[in-house]
């Protein structure tokens, strides 16, 4: 997509009413971490009243009620605390929240795991199991959780599964974004912001109503940074990134009782690809490569990468949305009733060439180009009576309809590189092809050299040689949902609620070599015979699924601040076919399903100065959709079941001294698989002999991507200042426990738990208006690895992908 042009889009916006839109969602925020906003510090020194939390209300379950009502395990982060931290994208808004792990570094397959569970998306047949809603929008592809975000009210983080309410594929949960909306008089904000690494961030937004018939508001970001990834081979950063992105919101009154916001957003990134590292190099992988780049190394920790290909990925979306809101009132002994119609309609592209085994050697490459559309429609009507059929005290209800019809389209390929000939004649090939040791050699000594120059004598020989996939898929789900909360007496309530969904999808699916030598269905090419991949043409497959998702939920309400609740749930992810098949055989996966028993207590201490919420969960998992790797790539398979169980909670306190306050969270969690026999064993045994395709059982073992403990903990003192300026100075220590990040738990892939600190200054002046904010995150320079996984072409080495070192920013804001 070309560059935004933000006259262009507020000319789009204004001459595209016959689509669908959204704007202001209902949900006002949930629990929320940091006080929103800050209090104006000198103020906040002067005043003599007791400070107090502030009710919080919230729609979390479609429909307006207080935090401490809501009988769900929910955290929320506010705008203001979301930008004075620095945050950039959801993976850094993830730390402060417990039990939940974002890695937004690829930016087309983002990886989301709440309490342990969660979707690797490299293969883009899987649909994520965390939902994205954004403005009252559900997003259908895992790459929006990676496109831009700016001008931000509140992120919200529901915990799973969320399916009565928000629908398939949130058997994890679900992220809720929701934006600033236009004001009941004009206003304005932005901030610029300048880092590390020539980290440049520019996001601001303005507007009002402009008549008592309607308003607008106008928003924009842009953002480029350098990185700390630095590709010594071609001179380069792998981490560079650019994003532009432009938002407007219309609202209308076309009569007294509805509400009209009209919403068009569009954005567009773009970034080098892949930020990986080599790791742990065997003596005859170093050797060759050593032949392409006598610098070539596998420390994983210095940020350092050696790659040949210029890869790049480009990622953009458009989106229009249209939310009618109509506030009926009384209907016989119906109260406070309500409609909300939300329309929307969206387009996304990721198109990316990135290289597949990550050295100097040009081995292979997987170019490939996704392109989704969809539709979606919502309709719900809420309200409440005084009894149910006389009995108890009033009901609080919401029913509705949701329909999403969507086309995702995927062509990709792996080419051949210039060096595959050299490779052919290498060990590393020789053990991926199962040839006997005699052949392979013991990796003592050279026995097959692989050369650069047997790559240049046998590149004009292979010429263009590749394996191309061809995928197409049509998704229609409709669903029904109701859900309703019956105050049986003043102190005990009971919500029952149901959603009940039906969803078909279409596919067409083709694999086929292609190459010089392309004669007959499954010629001799280099790429397809590496891949022992044939091919095939299926069409006309599809899917057919049914599922309910009942809930039900027991609360207390008690007059010492404490509200108790129990609940069940039941949510699934939607099966489907592997996109990515290299024999087109056993390209069907079923769906998965969780079942959830929570017992949580909402609860306000010490005059209404002490928040403090906490949960404690059991989740069965069954028909886990995992990815398996094969020696080459990935399949996709149902291959286990997993119990996820533990604890999280979060905590927001007005201490004493009313200068400081303190906010913070924590996560305990035991996640492990039930059955899992036919698990990927890690390429290498405990004695360190390959052990290409290998299978083991992992029953009782823990599962990826699911750290026993996590916890963050967020000082805040606020202090007065000459010439009417206020200070704040706050610091996170945000703790995240071991973990294993590839689903073999191969050992060589187990991160250790680590702690990292970042801290803030922020002077304003006294009505905020003007702020400075200099920070700094992970200030140890503390060296993580986010994720390990094997090596495509060289067995028993890795790919390393490290997280952010040391950064400091300096971030000016200006609202009027």
């Amino acid at each position: 997509m070309k560059s935004l042009n933000l006259t262009a889009l507020l000319l789009a916006a204004a001459t595209a009413t016959a689509a669908a839109q959204q704007a202001d969602i209902e949900v006002d925020s949930l629990e929320t971490i940091a006080v929103a906003p800050p209090a104006e510090p000198a103020e906040a020194l002067s005043s003599s009243e007791p400070a107090q939390l502030e009710e919080i209300v919230v729609t979390a379950q479609k429909r307006s009620q207080s935090l401490q009502e809501v009988p769900i395990s929910v955290t929320a982060l506010d705008g203001g605390f979301i930008r004075e931290t620095g945050a950039a994208d959801l993976a850094d808004v993830a730390l402060y929240v417990p039990n939940v792990r974002v890695d937004a570094d690829d930016l087309g397959s983002p990886q989301l795991f709440i309490r342990g569970f969660g979707t690797n998306a490299f293969n883009p047949s899987f649909e994520s199991s965390v939902g994205f809603v954004q403005d009252d929008i559900f997003y259908g592809r895992p790459g929006y959780f990676t496109e831009s975000m700016y001008d931000v009210d509140r992120v919200e983080v529901l915990r799973g599964p969320q399916g009565t309410l928000f629908g398939k594929n949130t058997i994890a949960g679900v992220f809720n974004v929701t934006t600033k909306n236009p004001t009941d008089t004009f206003s304005s904000d932005g901030r610029v912001t300048y880092g590390s690494f020539n980290t440049q961030r520019i996001d601001a937004g303005a507007g009002g109503m402009f008549a008592d018939w309607g308003g607008a508001r106008v928003a924009g970001l842009y953002r480029k940074e350098d990185g700390q990834l630095r590709n010594t081979f071609l001179n380069r950063d792998e981490e560079a990134l650019e994003q532009k992105a432009a938002r407007l919101k219309f609202r209308l009154f076309p009569f007294d009782s509805v509400t009209s916001d009209l919403m068009f957003q569009a954005s567009d990134t773009s970034a080098p690809f892949w930020p990986y590292q080599l790791f742990k190099l065997d003596d005859d992988t170093r050797g060759y490569l050593e032949a392409f780049d006598a610098g070539v190394e596998d420390n994983p920790t210095n940020f350092r990468t050696q790659s040949d290909t210029a890869g790049f990925i480009n990622k953009g979306s458009q989106t229009l949305g249209l939310r009618t809101q109509w506030a009926i009132g009384d209907i016989g002994s119906v109260h406070n009733s309500n409609a909300v119609l939300v329309l929307a309609g969206s387009r996304f592209h990721i198109n990316q060439l990135n290289e597949l085994d990550v050295s100097p050697a040009d081995i292979a490459r997987l170019d490939s180009h996704e392109h989704h559309e969809q539709l979606s429609a919502e309709l719900r009507f809420a309200g409440e009576t005084d009894t149910l059929f006389g009995l108890g005290d009033k009901v609080e209800f919401v029913a509705g309809g949701f329909v999403y019809d969507s086309r995702y389209q995927l062509r990709a390929s792996i080419n051949a590189g210039a060096d595959i000939g050299s490779y052919l004649l290498t060990r590393d090939f020789c053990q991926l092809a199962g040839l006997p040791p005699g052949i392979c050699g013991d990796g003592s000594n050279v026995s097959l050299p692989g050369l650069p120059i047997f790559g240049d004598i046998t590149a004009p020989l292979i010429g263009p040689d590749n394996y191309a996939f061809d995928y197409l898929q049509d998704t229609l789900s409709i669903a029904g949902f109701g859900q309703a909360t019956w105050h049986i007496t003043e102190r005990w309530a009971v919500t029952p609620g149901v959603r009940i969904n039906r969803e078909q999808k279409d596919v067409d699916s083709r694999g086929t070599p292609n190459c010089r030598l392309a004669v007959g269905d499954n010629p001799p090419c280099v790429i397809s015979t590496l891949l022992m991949a044939n091919a095939y043409d299926q069409r006309g497959l599809q899917r057919n699924e049914f599922d309910v998702s009942p809930k039900l939920v027991l609360q207390y309400f008690a007059d010492t601040g404490v509200n108790l609740y129990g609940s069940y749930a039941r949510g699934y992810k939607s099966g489907g076919f592997n996109s990515l098949s290299y024999t087109g055989e056993d390209l069907e996966f079923r769906p998965e399903t969780a079942d959830t028993f929570e017992l949580g207590a909402k609860s306000e201490f010490f005059d209404r100065t002490l928040r403090f919420n906490a949960t404690l969960y059991r989740t069965k998992f069954t028909d886990l959709q995992v990815l398996a790797f094969n020696g080459v790539f990935f399949d996709v398979s149902n291959a286990a079941s997993a119990t996820s169980q533990g604890l999280e909670g979060d905590f927001l306190w007005l201490t004493p001294w009313q200068p400081l306050q303190i906010s913070g969270s924590f996560g305990l969690l035991d996640a492990t698989y039930d059955d899992y026999r036919d698990a990927p064993a890690p390429v290498r045994d405990a004695n360190g002999n390959l052990q290409i395709g290998a299978l083991q059982d992992l029953s009782g073992k823990r599962i990826a991507f699911a750290p026993r403990q996590t916890a963050s903990l967020t000082p805040q003192l606020s202090f007065p200042l000459p010439l009417g300026l206020g200070g704040r100075l706050a610091g996170d220590v945000i703790y995240q426990g071991d973990q294993f990040t590839d689903a073999d738990l191969d050992p060589n892939t187990f991160v250790p738990a680590y702690t990292i600190y970042n801290a803030r200054l922020t002077i304003a002046n006294d009505d905020e208006s003007l702020s400075l904010t200099i920070g700094g995150t992970n200030l140890g320079d503390k060296r993580v690895l986010n994720q390990v996984i094997d090596a495509t072409f060289f067995p028993g080495t890795y790919f390393a992908q490290q997280a952010n070192g040391r950064q400091l920013f300096v971030a000016i804001a200006a609202q009027f």
